[in-house]
């Protein structure tokens, strides 16, 4: 990446955020997930149960993205939504039966792919990278903040 180049950081993440995204596609597609949709169920599967207004928090979608996909779990039926007993208003997520199976196998096959995507790096780097984009992200949120 040339120092010249007007969008080189952002275009290189961005570059490997869409192929994080396609490999996992492809390593996801046999449990009826996706990049977009598999973290939803890790979330939600994570906490037992969940408001869609902590989701939208969690998830750094706008809240009509969020709504879209979690629409589209429920058709699958991967995921219910209902009211809140305390608060009406409030809507409440969780797994199906079906929803936390798919769960277990993420929990099972999460941690293999998530070593593939860094498997060009060196135990080192992978520390690096994570301060480094930790880093990123607090400087992100001081940005949008």
């Amino acid at each position: 990446m040339s120092e010249n180049e007007l969008d080189g950081h952002i275009r290189a993440i961005n570059t490997v955020s869409h192929k994080v995204s396609q490999y996992l596609n492809s390593e996801l597609k046999d449990l009826g997930l996706s990049a977009s949709t598999y973290f939803f169920i890790l979330k939600i599967g994570d906490k037992g149960k969940i408001t869609q207004d902590d989701l939208f928090k969690q998830i750094f979608l706008n809240p009509s993205n969020v709504t879209r996909r979690l629409n589209r779990l429920i058709k699958l039926g991967y995921v219910s939504k209902e009211k809140s007993a305390n608060d009406k208003r409030v809507r409440v997520v969780k797994l199906t039966p079906l929803g936390q199976e798919k769960y277990q196998q993420l929990v099972i096959r999460l941690p293999t792919i998530n070593q593939e995507v860094v498997q060009a790096l060196t135990s080192d780097e992978v520390l690096m990278l994570r301060r480094l984009v930790g880093k990123m992200e607090t400087g992100l949120d001081d940005l949008l903040s």
